[in-house]
């Protein structure tokens, strides 16, 4: 390691990518007989995250894990500190929604029997048991399958952050897991996601791509100073191809360039170029902050367009209008819960955190 100082250096541009490709993501999840096939490759941008993940997480903790000075615990919570208020935020929305649904005598998607026994499971953020291997893991809010993957992959750095810096099992790892996701995708055609049958695969998924952008860290690290500062337009190229890929139609062999190829490209890119000024940049700098909030609020959001749609269309709403309107409640929900709610909760869950630990380390002395 060059330094035992962090890096605190804040990556516009791929804050920028991480945004965009939840924008996406709402739209992806428009039901395909509305929305016909664009954006077909939405559910790419689930890997983007991915890898962005395992080149951010590396960039911040990498250092701190390796060395000893943060622990498990500690990496942990603050991960669920990050994930676990907008999550409990969306599903508590969700709720306040179907009880108004109830109460006009609205059919909701589940019964009582089916809400009571799912319930506990949502309110602590573990999947949904079921007997159907094509449940969603996470009925009430379908996203979060990949937070899930997300924090497996996460205690997983943690465990082994120290063997990870040898890039000899990085690669290994990586190789392993891109082999058995390439096979994969080869053979069914189709990657991990929402549902239990789909989730040993969702596994090869976020374990390829999150170590690969551990991979891009190190060398983007290893480079340090002499890597080349690409100039600005290059990050505006960058964010136009992941747009093109994700808009693209699905195929299995866009899945593999995307994945095996471009995003890590992308990534590539994107790290060693920033934003314009201007409004634009200020917007998609904007959006990054708030990519999470879109990703998690989407769901209630969603979830209430999809029962007015039918009446504006009815009215003669333009389906573009209606498109319009569910992205800016989305990015409306999303900047109310990021800058009202979730930052003051983390903030106060920080600050209890930290006096815990200050007592735990008084009282042993």
């Amino acid at each position: 390691m060059s330094s035992t100082v962090p890096d605190k250096r804040v990556f516009h541009a791929m804050d920028a990518g991480r945004g965009i490709a939840a924008l996406v993501v709402v739209l992806y999840h428009v039901p395909l007989a509305l929305r016909g096939e664009a954006f077909d490759s939405g559910d790419l941008a689930v890997d983007f995250f991915f890898a962005l993940s395992g080149f951010v997480l590396a960039h911040v903790y990498n250092e701190q894990l390796a060395s000893g000075r943060m622990s498990l615990w500690k990496f942990m919570t603050a991960r669920l500190v990050r994930l676990y208020p907008l999550y409990l935020l969306s599903l508590l929305i969700l709720l306040a929604i179907l009880a108004v649904l109830a109460a006009l005598s609205l059919p909701i998607p589940w019964s009582n029997t089916a809400l009571l026994g799912k319930l506990p499971f949502a309110l602590v953020m573990l999947p949904s048991p079921t007997l159907d291997p094509e449940g969603y893991l996470y009925p009430f809010n379908i996203a979060a399958w990949s937070i899930l993957l997300e924090l497996v992959v996460n205690l997983v750095f943690a465990i082994f952050c120290r063997p990870l810096q040898n890039a000899r099992i990085r690669w290994t790892v990586i190789a392993i897991s891109g082999g058995l996701l390439g096979l994969q995708l080869l053979l069914q055609g189709e990657l991990g996601g929402p549902s239990w049958d789909l989730l040993p695969a969702g596994l090869l998924r976020v374990c390829f791509s999150f170590f690969l952008g551990m991979q891009i860290h190190a060398w983007h690290q290893s480079r340090g100073a002499s890597l080349p500062r690409l100039h600005s337009a290059w990050s505006l190229l960058a964010l136009a191809v992941l747009l093109a890929c994700l808009y693209a139609p699905a195929s299995t062999w866009l899945k593999l360039a995307a994945i095996f190829v471009i995003f890590p490209v992308l990534l590539v890119v994107l790290s060693t170029t920033e934003l314009p000024a201007g409004r634009l940049s200020t917007a998609l700098r904007e959006l990054g902050v708030m990519s999470y909030a879109v990703y998690m609020m989407h769901g209630p959001v969603l979830f209430t367009w999809l029962r007015v749609q039918p009446s504006l269309a009815a009215q003669g709403v333009p389906f573009e209008a209606c498109i319009a309107l569910l992205l800016a409640g989305v990015v409306l929900a999303s900047w109310a819960a990021d800058r009202l709610f979730d930052r003051r909760v983390r903030g106060l869950l920080q600050q209890r955190i930290a006096r815990h630990l200050h007592h735990r380390r008084a009282a042993l002395g």
